[in-house]
């Protein structure tokens, strides 16, 4: 047997990406949970909950007081991903030991994987490699629209200060309480201002590279092992040579697999069903909000490059979700079949075809990630869009 996988596979090496910016913002669960770690963790709350309260500071008493609308959306947009992130921040919090368990798991399997067959580790580095490209979006995604809010502002100033005419540009366009607002202006000020700016667009940007793949990756290692136990069950009665003990035996290991897959699906639902819940709510609305600036813009003869990559990373915050899901639903699909064209009627124990019947009545259930009121799945994405549609639609016909 040759060895397609390498003797120190694991979760770490492998979503390097994903795990080294957990590790940046001291959200990863494998880091102690220590006096270091709860200095830094309240130095980062604190920070974030500044930004986020300067946000709706300026949407709420400069903003819509003053009928800037475009502003006001904009501004609503950032309040909304310093909103976000924190809560998914929490997550990370609340269910460590149970992310730490899945993960311990993935690196299990990756273990086990190694003395399988070549055609099994072939579907495990397949999806393996198919986790590390969900990360690689990201990086690409997250990083590219974070990286212009700063570079605009330096640009904008760089290219002042070679006119002859420095002016101080923001990273955000905000009004803030009275006491800074009088003084943003001022260079000290306004470097602090610029750092908090430019602290909370890297927060936010380490936070959607580091755990939004998480649950996509997950879910791609189940779609693995599922085609491992489609594999497995339709060789289960193609040797005719195999006893009835053989059979029982290969069976019930599948049995048990089976069953550690569907106790895994639960825990992500459990500790994953409200927040999807939440960023397909927050998704339909970042959507028509992003749009807005877009379309804004464009009408002043503008191009506005930082929004444009927002807008592709929101439906990416979504999408990929959905797509995975919906893989996962399908690979589960593909299951139930394999089980059912197994050969199974050929066999003569009635306690493998009992157990057969069972494994099937099980698998009408569809393998899917849930919200709390529905399915995810590329049929909910679709949905969420034309309701950001519907909402883009009104923010024009009511602003523009």
């Amino acid at each position: 047997m040759s060895a397609i996988l390498d003797e120190d596979m694991n979760f770490d090496k492998i979503f390097w990406i994903a795990t080294t910016a957990m590790r940046l913002n001291r959200s990863h669960p494998y880091i102690a949970r220590d006096k270091l770690w709860r200095t830094q963790f309240t130095a980062i709350f604190i920070l974030s909950l500044s930004c986020f309260l300067l946000l709706l500071y300026s949407i709420l008493f400069h903003d819509i007081q003053c009928g800037l609308f475009a502003e006001a959306s904009k501004n609503a947009i950032m309040a909304i991903v310093a909103f976000t992130i924190t809560y998914k921040y929490s997550i990370m919090l609340r269910y460590q030991d149970s992310i730490t368990e899945l993960i311990r798991i993935v690196d299990d399997d990756y273990k086990l994987a190694k003395g399988f067959c070549e055609e099994e580790q072939r579907i495990i580095l397949h999806y393996s490699l198919r986790g590390v490209k969900v990360c690689q979006y990201w990086i690409i995604s997250a990083c590219s629209t974070s990286a212009i809010f700063p570079l605009k502002a330096l640009m904008i100033m760089g290219k002042s200060y070679m006119a002859g005419e420095f002016q101080l540009v923001p990273m955000f366009e905000l009004t803030y309480p009275w006491i800074l607002e009088d003084y943003k202006n001022v260079h000290i000020m306004f470097i602090m201002l610029f750092g908090l700016a430019l602290f909370f667009d890297v927060y936010a940007t380490s936070m959607y590279v580091g755990f939004d793949p998480i649950v996509p990756i997950f879910m791609l290692h189940l779609c693995g092992q599922l085609d491992i136990l489609k594999l497995r069950i339709s060789k289960l009665f193609s040797d005719t040579e195999d006893s009835e003990e053989i059979v029982r035996k290969n069976l019930g290991e599948i049995i048990l697999k089976l069953q550690d897959i569907y106790r895994f699906i639960e825990v992500i639902k459990t500790n994953f069903t409200v927040l999807y819940e939440f960023m397909m709510k927050t998704t339909t609305f970042l959507l028509p909000l992003t749009a807005f600036q877009i379309t804004e813009s464009l009408r002043n003869g503008e191009i506005n490059f930082e929004f444009i990559g927002f807008f592709t990373g929101v439906i990416l915050h979504f999408f990929i979700p959905c797509y995975y899901s919906d893989l996962l639903m399908e690979t589960g699909e593909n299951f139930r079949l394999a089980i059912y064209s197994c050969g199974w009627e050929k066999h003569s124990d009635m306690r493998v075809l009992r157990t057969i019947l069972f494994m099937l009545t099980r698998a009408i259930k569809p393998v899917v990630i849930c919200t709390i009121f529905c399915a995810i799945c590329l049929d909910t994405f679709a949905e969420m869009c034309r309701e950001a549609y519907s909402i883009f639609n009104l923010m024009n016909a009511a602003w523009a």
